[in-house]
């Protein structure tokens, strides 16, 4: 009798763990990327306004990056909103933040942290967002370094996540050449006609993770131009980089 009850206690776990994930609320997202031809995804802030989460499904969105954070004390009014509204239609969702020279990393990845909270399943590695608009004070190159190698320390430590770099390949080239950029993965903007990116030396042997095509996609879902990107890998390459 024991072992018979025993038998049905593990057939009944089996069964409850299947059912389970099949009816997770983002199981039918998990299998949409899987005959997907490219996993094509979009960046946004508060600029956005108001987005219809639905159509942006339709329109073949699969991953969106939301800006929570800028400098020392920003913090994007519809991030929050936006994260939500995301993950409720399933569509995978990351993080990232406007880096600002003349003010503390520390502080700014304080305000990063406090922005995002804690990631959850089905969350994409925060990114940090580098370029030429975020010099605002004149910076050296190995300040410029140390600092922003201090925030994606101190922003992997905390959240358990190793953050993605987002930078262009001018940018990168005059800035990120130290070496131990490199062991953060690449989210490159580049617009150009070709078949792949340019990037920038220090991702020369390893390539990008996500490419932005360009600033200027139309969608059914919201007003105006968005952001664009495509991420280089499929669905099985993915769905690693979320959070389990």
């Amino acid at each position: 009798m024991k072992k018979l009850i025993t038998i049905l206690s593990i057939t009944s776990t089996i069964l409850f763990s299947c059912t389970s994930e099949k009816n997770t609320p983002c199981h039918s997202e998990n299998k949409r990327i899987e005959k997907e031809p490219s996993i094509l995804g979009m960046d946004i802030s508060h600029f956005q306004n108001d987005i219809n989460w639905v159509d942006m499904k339709e329109d073949g969105v699969n991953f969106v990056f939301i800006k929570a954070s800028e400098g020392t004390n920003f913090k994007d009014p519809k991030f929050k909103k936006n994260h939500a509204a995301a993950k409720s239609e399933c569509i995978y969702r990351g993080a990232y933040h406007f880096y600002e020279t003349g003010k503390d990393p520390a502080k700014q990845a304080q305000n990063f942290i406090e922005a995002v909270g804690k990631l959850v399943p089905g969350d994409l590695p925060p990114a940090l967002d580098l370029e030429e608009l975020g010099v605002k004070t004149a910076v050296d190159k190995e300040t410029y370094q140390k600092n922003t190698l201090h925030w994606l320390k101190i922003v992997e430590k905390e959240l358990g996540v190793r953050p993605i770099i987002y930078s262009d390949p001018s940018f990168g080239d005059k800035y990120l050449d130290h070496p131990d950029f490199d062991k953060y993965q690449l989210w490159v903007a580049e617009y150009t006609k070709s078949n792949s990116p340019k990037v920038p030396e220090t991702w020369k042997n390893k390539g990008w993770l996500i490419w932005q095509r360009t600033d200027s996609k139309k969608l059914e879902g919201m007003k105006g131009n968005v952001d664009y990107d495509i991420f280089n890998g499929d669905a099985e390459k993915f769905k690693k980089l979320l959070k389990k």
